[in-house]
């Protein structure tokens, strides 16, 4: 039977995960501290709550998804509430959020599953919610944070909710996923805002430059618009990630000028080529069609770390004795 699902912070993310799950079907309740986002999700035909503690007594799994720094709090609240529930964020940065949990629950945060669903949209709210926003996309998937051997039953409780979206399954150690948000996300929303600078701003750019603007600079330049306060957060909760990200970036296009200066037409090929290569493994990885086999792993979390590092996702998870039966992605063949 499937589990029943609350859904806290009915946001962009929030509100597509609930539109999502109630359209496969799962038994869904929404969950926000403010008023219109509740009318919202009533006005979708789910019920919704005030407060995470009442959502929390109703469900089996509960998925937060509200910002980074009231993360932990609704948490360790919602975990307080009901001895039952299983607890899933997501957070778009792990690390504080989970050292956060460890210390407010306890014991109980061995019920807490750390998240990331890799999607979102230009726009924010309730109002941009797309029950298909999250269809197929990578979701990073952290150890519970407690002491010794962690348990891999919130990953299996969890995981009809997942599968109702047809996620893939990335598992990660919550530093791992911050270092990798920092040069996959966090430093290029930088990036994008600064060559969206350089082409609007005089002496670099200006009128012309932006008039005469193609599709090279749009799609750079495609998430600089994105909300300031949500995005200044999470760039200062994974600082110095982001920070060293963006010195290589710097180093990266140092080398460019630097050939270019020089004339040296070789060097400059070889940047470009190398770009080209990291760009197909880039669409490889993450944009193309993925083929899966069956796999039966230690039915602990090292196997499926030692998984996620290569970049192998899973899907289906599940115990059989000792041992923890998955599908799991294989490499593209050219």
């Amino acid at each position: 039977m499937s589990p029943r699902v609350g859904v806290c912070g009915l946001g962009l993310i929030g509100g597509s995960l609930l539109l999502g799950l109630r359209d496969a079907g799962l038994a869904v309740r929404g969950c926000d501290v403010w008023p219109d986002p509740r009318t919202w999700c009533e006005g979708h035909g789910v019920p919704a709550d005030g407060s995470p503690e009442a959502t929390a007594r109703q469900v089996d799994v509960l998925v937060v998804c509200v910002p980074p720094h009231a993360t932990a709090a609704v948490v360790a609240a919602a975990l307080a509430a009901s001895p039952d529930v299983v607890v899933l964020d997501a957070a778009s940065v792990k690390l504080p959020v989970v050292d956060e949990v460890a210390r407010r629950a306890g014991p109980d945060a061995a019920r807490f599953l750390p998240g990331h669903p890799l999607a979102g949209a230009e726009r924010g709210g309730h109002d941009a919610a797309d029950p298909g926003l999250l269809r197929g996309a990578p979701w990073a998937i952290c150890p519970p944070p407690v002491d010794g051997d962690r348990p891999l039953e919130p990953l299996v409780t969890v995981a009809p909710v997942l599968e109702a979206l047809d996620a893939r399954l990335l598992a990660c150690e919550a530093d791992e996923h911050d270092d990798a948000l920092a040069a996959s996300s966090h430093a290029p929303h930088l990036v994008a805002g600064a060559s969206a600078r350089i082409a609007a701003e005089p002496p670099a750019g200006g009128p012309l430059a932006t008039a005469l603007s193609g599709g090279a600079l749009r799609d750079v330049t495609r998430v600089a618009g994105a909300p300031v306060g949500l995005w200044g957060e999470v760039l200062h909760a994974n600082a110095v990630p982001t920070a060293e990200i963006l010195d290589a970036t710097a180093e990266h296009l140092r080398a460019a000028a630097d050939a270019l200066r020089a004339g040296d037409r070789d060097r400059l090929h070889a940047l470009w080529n190398a770009g080209v290569a990291a760009q197909d493994a880039i669409q490889a990885a993450r944009w193309q069609p993925l083929a899966w086999q069956p796999a039966e792993l230690d039915a602990r979390w090292p196997a499926l770390l030692d998984l996620g590092r290569a970049g192998v996702a899973v899907r289906w998870p599940r115990i059989v004795g000792d041992r923890l039966r998955v599908e799991r992605t294989v490499p593209a063949t050219r």
